[in-house]
Formats: C-alpha cells, structure tokens, sequence
C-alpha cells in the first residue's frame, strides 16, 4: 500500500479552509448570528404592527369619548350603571 504524505501545504489550506468555514457559521456576524437577528427583527415589525393597530383603535376611541354624544351615554349607562333624571332603571336578573 502507497500512502501518500499530504503536503504542509495542503494541510495548511485544509485547516484554513475548515477555519473560514466555521468563522462563517460561527462568529458574531455568521450566518447563524443573521439568522437568529432576522427572527427577531421579523417578531419585533409584528409587535411595532399589534401596537400600531391598538394606537389607532385607541385614538378613535378618545375621538368618540371626546365628539360622540350617544356613544358616551352609552358608556355611562353600561359601564357606570347611570341613568337620565326622571327615567326609572329596572334590574332584571
């Protein structure tokens, strides 16, 4: 059997080789470091998206409260329990 006694050179471009390829994966600006920051970019834009959404339901809900008349009789009668002077309230269970 012939077994041929690689280079230092060969070894040297294998161990390279092998060290920029685990560099690539591995380091603090990997492929596996990108990914990992590409996930959580991707869930944090949905939370910006979810926050935006409740501002705007909350902005139209202070416009209401502060413009609409029948909608903050409505709230003072379910959420207070209130009534108009004169009208007479009946609690059915």
């Amino acid at each position: 059997m012939n077994f041929k006694i690689p280079s230092l050179t060969n070894v040297l471009f294998g161990c390279l080789s092998v060290g920029c390829i685990l560099l690539l994966l591995f380091s603090d600006r990997g492929f596996l470091t990108l990914w990992n920051l590409k996930k959580e970019k991707i869930e944090i834009q949905q939370d910006i998206n979810s926050l935006r959404q409740q501002i705007a339901s909350l902005e139209k809900e202070a416009e209401k409260l502060e413009f609409d008349e029948k909608y903050i009789e409505k709230i003072a009668r379910e959420k207070f329990r209130m009534s108009k002077p004169g009208e007479k309230v009946f609690k059915v269970e």
